[in-house]
């Protein structure tokens, strides 16, 4: 498989192809991919100016850092300085213990929910405005059995939930974006750390059996889903 966005409409935009003042006007929030700055020069003047957009709007914005190193690798670069250039912006950071390496060039210490702290608070200590960190930890039994958790740390709390068994994994690809979207939909809401952390565990789960790389499900699926007991697996 060749994993290239080369020569791809997206990769080849400039930042004045796109109204970035007028996309954020009434925006709640810019959500921004760190495949975009991946792409390449161009990919990190569209993420720059996004950015500084959504900043020059007072919008928030949540980073995923979707690290993908193929991609980072096909041109001469520092992914760090970029990186940490885009997260010094960030009030949300969708990423793990190994993200935040990336970023500070440290290691942390430690097993499990502990390490996750200790690389969260390191990346609070660095990044005054970010106020989230939100990341899932997977366990593959076998390609068709995983099991998932999901974690958010804030400045002066977190919650990590029980992981969940998850059997058949239809398709994983996508599970990510579905943790992401349930972690800012809980934000937007003002919700605690704890609903976050289940609510985008249980989109990602849910994504788990359904093919294609998106999710759709109306907001009584969600919920349903989340009183079943999305968790409770043991």
């Amino acid at each position: 498989m060749t994993y290239d966005r080369a020569g791809s409409a997206f990769a080849m935009a400039q930042p004045e192809d796109f109204d970035f003042a007028g996309a954020l006007d009434g925006a709640r929030l810019l959500h921004l991919s760190g495949i975009t700055p991946a792409l390449g020069p161009d990919g990190v003047a569209l993420a720059k100016e996004a950015v500084a957009a959504a900043s020059a709007a007072g919008v928030p914005i949540c980073f995923d850092g979707n690290y993908r190193a193929s991609l980072w690798d096909a041109w001469d670069c520092d992914p760090q300085a970029i990186l940490t250039e885009l997260v010094e912006a960030a009030t949300i950071l969708i990423g793990n213990h190994r993200d935040i390496s990336l970023l500070l060039g440290k290691s942390f210490s430690g097993d499990g929910p502990d390490r996750r702290r200790e690389a969260a608070e390191a990346a609070f200590a660095r990044f005054p405005d970010l106020a989230a960190i939100a990341s899932t930890a997977r366990h593959i039994e076998s390609s068709t059995t995983h099991g998932l958790a999901a974690r958010v740390d804030l400045r002066e709390s977190h919650w990590q939930t029980d992981e969940v068994r998850i059997a058949p994994v239809v398709d994983r690809i996508g599970t990510g974006d579905a943790f992401a979207a349930g972690v800012l939909l809980r934000w937007l809401e003002d919700g605690s750390a704890q609903e976050m952390a289940k609510t985008g565990l249980s989109l990602a789960v849910m994504k788990h059996g359904i093919p294609g790389d998106t999710i759709a499900v109306t907001r009584d699926e969600l919920d349903t889903f989340l009183l079943a007991g999305a968790d409770v697996s043991r």
